[in-house]
């Protein structure tokens, strides 16, 4: 039998999509060893893909990434998440054909992409045509205006008039939409005026799998044991994490300035913190603080710390709820889609929120310090996503190769 390709993009913000997408692609490999995956990214997703020995294309370094983008629309620790969807768009179809050229030359059998707006809306809007079947990614639905302003509104709703048709593209044909997370994330409410219900387009014309997880909880039930294979000691141990961009600078500063007031609640108290891949750790001046950049496993880290301070992410909030560890989260300011994710949190009671604006050092310290000795809780979020996910592409693979010729429109 011939051997099969998929090219897999990896796309958006962060290293939280990448993250996933590994554990994805592993539930790939379990039934279908002989799959080859190809990877398109861009930093950092694609320095974590070639840490993990995956083939990341040449044409990679072509790809226009998120995370550059998302850090200059940042603005005293507030993203204005619909400016930089439209920041965007210039990027998106240098991308987009990129894409179509990698599918073309590599001769793959399927496509999938991790929140790859840059392919989703030229197929909606019917100006990307793809010969093999594609299966998009999300993790929300629909978008939201942080603030009051006119063109900001105005801007969201022109995105969530668009969202609604891609009904045409993945609700029949080949190409198909996962939506990694739980019915419940998606806000039971229009896309906007006049517009359809978010909730109800996606029960109806995408797969809901359920969250990814890149590894077992049960293989981490020990926090002690994990901590020691780490180096660490006995001492109380605090991880402040602040993800793969530059945009939780404010918060890792934060972070280094509870340290001095905690240690005054807690002497033996020991604080590591993780700035990423895009914050030079020489450039962060945390006295008696441990400062490490890029983390692989980050999970194994997290799994050894009594308390966590961490953006709200969905990756890592997830993670950290499936460990059953305590933590603190600050939602980015202006990012709707961290409001989802707190809205999840808060309906499975994990993590305790802040403000990073209206939080100061002292405060943090206190925070950590009443987290500290608490027992942590799993959360109660279905974990099956990767494989589930897996389930479907294999099986699209499966239906495409049965049939007698490739999708060549976006619309069946």
């Amino acid at each position: 039998m011939e051997r099969q390709r998929a090219l897999y993009l990896s796309s958006s913000i962060g290293l939280g999509h990448v993250t996933r997408d590994l554990a994805i692609a592993a539930e790939l490999r379990r039934p279908a060893p002989e799959l080859e995956i190809l990877w398109l990214a861009a930093p950092p997703a694609s320095d974590a893909l070639r840490t993990a020995d995956e083939n990341v294309l040449a044409e990679a370094s072509e790809w226009r990434g998120a995370s550059r983008i998302a850090e200059r629309c940042m603005s005293h620790g507030r993203l204005d998440l619909v400016h930089y969807v439209y920041r965007s768009l210039p990027a998106w179809a240098m991308n987009a054909r990129l894409f179509r050229r990698v599918i073309d030359h590599y001769g793959v059998d399927i496509a999938i992409g991790d929140e790859a707006f840059e392919v989703s809306v030229p197929l909606v809007a019917h100006v990307l045509r793809l010969k093999v079947p594609f299966v998009m990614i999300f993790d929300f639905v629909g978008t939201d205006a942080m603030t009051g302003a006119v063109h900001d509104r105005v801007g969201a709703w022109l995105l969530n008039a668009l969202w609604p048709l891609d009904r045409l593209v993945y609700a029949r044909g080949p190409h198909s939409a996962l939506f990694i997370g739980e019915l419940e994330d998606i806000p039971c409410k229009p896309f906007g005026l006049g517009l359809p219900n978010r909730r109800k387009h996606a029960q109806e014309d995408y797969l809901i799998v359920g969250h990814a997880l890149g590894f077992d909880p049960d293989d981490y039930t020990d926090p002690h044991a994990w901590r020691r294979r780490l180096g660490y000691g006995d001492e109380q141990l605090v991880v402040c994490s602040v993800g793969g961009t530059s945009v939780g600078r404010e918060l890792l500063e934060l972070c280094t300035a509870a340290a001095d007031p905690l240690r005054e609640r807690v002497p033996d108290v020991r604080v590591v913190l993780v700035a990423g891949p895009r914050i030079a750790v020489d450039s962060v001046r945390a006295r008696g603080c441990e400062v490490l950049g890029n983390v692989p496993r980050l999970y194994e880290l997290f799994a050894s710390s009594d308390v966590a301070v961490v953006q709200c992410g969905g990756t890592t909030t997830t993670e950290l709820a499936a460990l059953g560890r305590r933590f603190i989260y600050a939602p980015i300011e202006g990012h709707f889609e961290q409001e989802v994710i707190a809205r999840r949190l808060e309906r499975h009671g994990v993590g305790r929120r802040m403000s990073l604006r209206a939080t100061t050092a002292e405060a943090l310290a206190q925070m950590i310090f009443e987290e500290l000795g608490q027992y942590g809780q799993r959360g109660s979020m279905p974990l099956e996503g990767a494989s589930k996910a897996a389930q479907h592409i294999l099986a699209t693979l499966e239906k495409a190769r049965a049939s007698p010729a490739h999708p060549t429109t976006a619309a069946a």
